[in-house]
């Protein structure tokens, strides 16, 4: 599975291919109709295409290797523990909406409101991978609403992600 900026740097190309054909086939129709227009505009999308193909594969790995240099970074300034203990945070907010201690206490609002914050905070680019899945298993637990103690498990799990990243961010060699 990809991560964001790898996705958006296709989707990107994709709209830029699609609107090279469109442009490519409104100059052949303002030139000489609608027979010069199918031409012109499969030619153009002939073009993005050959170009997409040279080069797409190129700007996503530029956009991975981008990514990592940023994740160690972040890794090294040690914010990372802080995104992560954020994200813990954030579902564990979620967690205690969902799964109040006093029936009712809790507004369809704010449950959505920390559900909103929870999400957010568990995409961000720079997290771990492992954090991130630890996360969209806890959240997917706690969207089910219906066991508490599986999301109290996930929850768990996530915490334990969490505490992994911190150690070895301060001990690479897992010490």
């Amino acid at each position: 599975m990809m991560s964001g900026l790898p996705v958006r740097v296709y989707v990107l190309s994709a709209l830029l291919a699609a609107v090279w054909t469109a442009g490519g086939g409104f100059g052949g129709w303002s030139w000489g109709g609608v027979g010069w227009a199918v031409l012109a505009a499969v030619v153009a999308g002939l073009t993005a295409g050959a170009g997409m193909a040279l080069f797409i594969r190129r700007a996503a790995a530029s956009a991975r290797r981008e990514q990592a240099r940023r994740l160690r970074q972040a890794e090294s300034r040690g914010e990372t523990e802080g995104t992560t203990d954020a994200v813990l945070m954030a579902v564990a907010l979620y967690k205690a909406a969902v799964f109040p201690l006093v029936a009712g206490s809790v507004s369809a609002e704010e449950q959505q409101a920390r559900r909103t914050v929870a999400y957010r905070m568990s995409a961000y680019d720079s997290l771990p991978r492992q954090v991130r899945l630890s996360a969209a298993e806890a959240l997917e637990a706690i969207d089910d609403g219906q066991d508490a103690e599986a999301a109290r498990t996930t929850l768990q799990a996530l915490t334990m992600a969490v505490y992994d990243c911190r150690l070895h961010s301060r001990w690479p060699n897992g010490r």
